[in-house]
């Protein structure tokens, strides 16, 4: 009768060390992380942009952009004496270009302007986790979270779509500047000219078909 006694009261005392290591477990697992609350960087960020502008640059961050941009690069206006066709085509491709690097600057300036509504929206999901009591709840802003970054990775690539194309733009204008000028060139001297061969590194090759 006490051995019987005894084994139960040895599994009853392995059950109740069992569910206290559990219990351990699970306020470890509800243990709030103690390393600071997160803090938004707004200010930073409009620091960053603002160093161009400190020293006297062209930022996105300047409030009258367009017109700050327009004054500094007004475009190309052909002098007296220009050929009308010539004046279209060296103007057209200048004013083009312009109108491209500075709507690219715009375009920069929109996503600077959206970063307090993101900041925002960060300290919304902070709050949110901080304040998380239960698993799913947890989960659901991990999944926010996981969104946001997505949608940040989106904001990226449209940034660097739009610098690809101000590339392209700008060296499709250069190619084009320097065919129309050797078609002037033609045009003057009535023959045409031998095109530029590309050399190799380290050379200096050969321009207009002359050693």
């Amino acid at each position: 009768m006490y051995a019987t006694q005894l084994v139960q009261l040895k599994q009853a005392t392995a059950t109740v060390t069992n569910l206290a290591q559990q219990l351990q477990y699970e306020i470890q697992n509800t243990t709030a992380f103690a390393g600071g609350a997160w803090q938004p960087n707004t200010d930073f960020l409009g620091g960053l942009g603002n160093v161009i502008a400190t020293e006297q640059g062209v930022s996105y961050t300047l409030t009258n952009l367009p017109t700050e941009f327009s004054q500094l690069f007004p475009g190309y206006t052909a002098p007296a004496g220009v050929p009308a066709q010539t004046a279209q085509q060296t103007g057209q491709g200048i004013n083009n270009t312009l109108a491209t690097l500075g709507g690219t600057l715009q375009s920069l300036q929109g996503q600077a302007q959206n970063f307090a509504a993101e900041n925002a929206e960060l300290q919304q999901l902070a709050s949110a986790n901080s304040a998380a009591t239960g698993r799913l709840q947890a989960i659901q802003i991990g999944n926010q979270i996981a969104l946001l970054q997505t949608q940040q990775m989106q904001m990226l690539r449209q940034v660097m779509m739009n610098l690809t194309n101000a590339t392209a733009v700008n060296g499709a204008n250069q190619v084009s500047q320097q065919a129309q000028g050797r078609e002037r060139l033609a045009t003057f001297y009535g023959a045409p000219m031998s095109p530029v061969i590309s050399a190799p590194s380290g050379t200096l090759g050969v321009v207009g078909g002359m050693p």
